[in-house]
């Protein structure tokens, strides 16, 4: 590669992240960044509900995200709260991206800064994709129940690669069970709340936050550290058919000695992210 070419991209980059800089500070985008929050929370509230009343035998069910929406879809008023996650999960899943190109949470241009910030804009386009599986259903007038789909689809093209679509695989497993350690460090140590307007936060509030965040953060490490290893399996196996999502990771606890115990804990800590969420929407550094 030239100086020249060099110099051309160095530039696109910076005039991508000064675009970036000035959109997340238009008072629409933070209006539906926080609209989005309150989405995200939604989500996890319901994901959390339905593991729950499984376990406790009163219905329920195991579903991601995808799950969610095929169960709204079903109820009365389902249109309706579809296309308000429609316009949340686009506003969560924009600000996300926006978030990794325009660093908003001074993480810097060093290795580590660079991996979270593509993780952020990797959140992005899973929430459009959401928002855009929410439109599906809307415009088909359909819930298709099915979970982990997208996931067994990327896997499956990945494993069409020989033998360097399995390696990314592996990689992509450690990377997973990477990320889920540091969600769990972050939630126990509190790191997760340096990007709160603290100073707002007083009382039983800011003690409420913290237990959330440890219950939160180490319920989604455990999910993450056990999707790493699904993904990691279907590198040395070779099956893009097993479950690799948030549904199957429950399944997988569930199917263990203690299982109906650990997915109720799994599941309080899902509903305590989604709580997590709403305090996040107030007071979450937005820009």
């Amino acid at each position: 590669m030239n100086d020249e070419t060099k110099q051309a991209i160095g530039d696109a980059v910076d005039k991508t992240v000064e675009a970036a800089e000035e959109t997340v500070q238009r008072p629409a985008v933070k209006k539906l960044a926080r609209l989005g929050f309150y989405t995200k929370g939604i989500l996890f509230i319901v994901i959390g509900t339905l593991a729950v009343m499984l376990v406790a035998g009163l219905g329920g069910k195991i579903a991601d995200s995808r799950g969610v929406l095929a169960a709204v879809a079903s109820e009365k008023f389902g249109s309706i709260l579809l296309i308000i996650f429609v316009v949340g999960a686009a506003g969560h899943g924009l600000w996300n991206i926006l978030r990794g190109a325009a660093d908003v949470d001074d993480l810097g241009t060093g290795l580590k800064g660079i991996v979270v910030r593509i993780v952020s804009i990797g959140i992005g386009f899973f929430y459009l994709g959401l928002g855009a599986a929410a439109v599906e259903i809307l415009l088909a007038a359909r819930a298709s129940d099915a979970s982990s789909q997208v996931e067994e689809t990327f896997i499956a093209v990945l494993l069409a690669v020989p033998v360097f679509g399995a390696i990314l695989l592996f990689v992509i497993g450690l990377g997973v069970m990477g990320a889920g350690v540091n969600e769990c460090y972050s939630g126990i140590s509190g790191r997760f709340r340096d990007n709160y307007r603290l100073w707002e936060i007083s009382g039983p509030h800011r003690t409420f936050i913290s237990v959330l965040g440890v219950l939160s953060f180490t319920a989604r490490a455990l999910l993450m550290v056990i999707m790493g290893y699904f993904f990691i399996r279907a590198a040395f196996y070779g099956n893009p058919d097993s479950g690799i999502g948030l549904d199957a990771s429950l399944l997988s606890i569930l199917n263990t000695t203690y299982g109906r115990i650990l997915v109720g804990l799994t599941a309080v800590g899902l509903i305590g992210h989604g709580i997590l969420a709403f305090y996040e929407a107030r007071y979450r550094r937005i820009c």
